[in-house]
């Protein structure tokens, strides 16, 4: 008797799957990996992408297949699902403070090389002794405040002096470099901006690590990130690796600071139209829940943009609803599917399990959204 083989389930189709649904465009994201990639290897820099855009073992795996020398992540939760898939050099991008945190860290660490991000000596010591009960080693890098204010100590000789009284004491855990956050380039107004805020990103590491080598101390690994900021960077210049995160999709944002083209956004949210109560106003089912209701930049012109309808503008979210106005009067009938990019790709794929791939207007994949959440 024949084997029975059971049918492989079907494909969403884009004109039936229930919305809002993510939906993510597969030849613009690998062009997307590709660009970035190319533009590392021709600064002389390593590309560690900031996966928590995607927190898709999937998209990571194409990044690694495009030269990735390793992944950052934003949390614990994220670390141990692509070390449970594979990857085997992984930096965690805050400090890891609190007893569960330190538990769950020194565990991973028997499983792959771990490093974390610092920014005060007592969390060096706490964790060196972690590391030292659990017999593992840890290495760090110590972040340095480029004009963002969240974390990071001052640059120059202020933080290489903190180092300094640290770096020796420890046993378990090691100094392995210096990293900084340029995320001010956010209230950049023009790429004028950007390109100063990438300056200051820079000038931060290099110089604590300037003040470092005069310490006798070496600075191995000095790390700069965020999207716009790589797109500033045309040569090493002192950095030795990059950490951009949203360039797999982009968003509303990046192109609003001038980053890249509409064309570029790989990611938008389908929905459908489920009300048009005034000629100039219509309102489709992709709220908050859906969007993510942030404006991370002066620039954007409300919270997404509609793709193929320029005229149009998301201008107020509700938990369930988006409210799309214009100017002047606008053909868009009940039950239209359109899709929307959001102003923040990386915190509208958190409110999705799933992501449509697709090509030419079908859907080829579905693939999900393996590192939502914080974890046991």
């Amino acid at each position: 008797m024949a084997a029975v083989v059971a049918d492989a389930p079907s494909l969403p189709d884009l004109a039936t799957v229930a919305t809002p649904a993510l939906v993510v465009d597969r030849a613009v994201l690998v062009e997307n990996i590709d660009r970035m990639a190319a533009r590392a290897e021709s600064a002389g820099v390593a590309l560690r992408p900031h996966v928590k855009t995607h927190k898709s073992v999937e998209v990571a795996a194409l990044q690694r297949a495009r030269g990735a020398a390793g992944l950052t992540v934003a949390t614990l939760r994220e670390a141990e699902v692509f070390v449970a898939a594979g990857f085997d050099d992984i930096l965690i991008a805050s400090p890891p403070i609190g007893g569960w945190r330190l538990d769950r860290l020194v565990e991973l660490a028997g499983h792959a090389r771990v490093r974390v991000v610092v920014d005060d000596a007592t969390a060096v010591g706490l964790l060196d002794q972690a590391c030292r009960r659990a017999g593992v080693a840890i290495g760090y890098l110590w972040e340095v405040d480029s004009g963002v204010g969240r974390f990071g100590t001052p640059p120059g000789k202020t933080t290489a002096n903190l180092i300094a009284a640290v770096a020796e004491s420890t046993s378990n855990s090691s100094f392995d470099g210096l990293l900084a956050f340029g995320g001010h380039v956010y209230a950049a107004a023009n790429r004028a901006d950007v390109a100063a805020a990438a300056r200051e990103e820079r000038a931060a590491v290099t110089e604590t690590a300037a003040a470092l080598a005069d310490l006798g101390i070496e600075t191995l690994i000095r790390s700069v990130g965020t999207t716009p900021t790589a797109h500033a960077l045309d040569e090493a210049d002192g950095i030795t690796e990059i950490r951009p995160g949203n360039y797999v999709f982009y968003d509303a944002t990046q192109v609003a600071l001038g980053v890249v083209g509409s064309d570029s956004c790989a990611l938008a949210v389908l929905a459908t139209v489920v009300s048009r109560p005034s000629p100039n106003r219509a309102i489709l089912d992709c709220g908050s829940k859906a969007l993510a209701a942030e404006r991370i930049s002066a620039q954007s012109v409300g919270f997404g943009f509609v793709r193929d309808h320029p005229n149009l503008r998301v201008a107020r979210l509700y938990e369930e609803q988006a409210i799309v106005v214009a100017e002047d009067p606008f053909d868009l009938p009940l039950g239209t599917r359109v899709e929307v990019v959001p102003n923040h790709a990386c915190a509208a794929v958190n409110l999705h399990e799933q992501m449509l791939v697709t090509e030419n207007r079908a859907v080829v994949d579905v693939w999900p959204v393996d590192a939502r959440g914080w974890g046991a």
